[in-house]
């Protein structure tokens, strides 16, 4: 599913070069999804980094840090962690301007499509 993301994120913002993956490290998901992000990534000439998010706080940092590299976006793995901060994911992600991916249909219903489609 992880490739997927990255080829839809091209397609939704195709000046896209950087992408900052965010993912619970200590989840079994988050490794494998990030795994198929990287090894996609370099057929589509893009640069993906992961942002291992274990608090809000690092979410807080990251997204805003994120949103000053030009051209970046953002895929978010499917987590516990990253279902009970969407709306934080979803805001910082909107109010900076990236494009984002997210992994289940309550990230669009909490606002998440946003910035692509409204």
């Amino acid at each position: 599913m992880g490739g997927k993301w990255l080829e839809l994120l091209k397609q939704i913002a195709p000046g896209v070069t950087r992408v900052a993956v965010i993912r619970d490290p200590a989840t079994p998901q988050g490794i494998g999804q990030f795994s198929a992000v990287q090894s996609l990534a370099p057929s589509l000439g893009l640069d993906v980094s992961p942002v291992n998010a274990r608090e809000p706080g690092e979410i807080e940092r990251t997204i805003p840090a994120i949103a000053q590299t030009p051209n970046s976006g953002l895929i978010v793995t499917g987590s516990n962690f990253a279902v009970v901060h969407r709306e934080l994911i979803i805001k910082l992600a909107n109010q900076y301007k990236l494009p984002a991916v997210y992994p289940l249909r309550l990230f669009a219903a909490a606002g998440g499509f946003d910035l692509l489609w409204g």
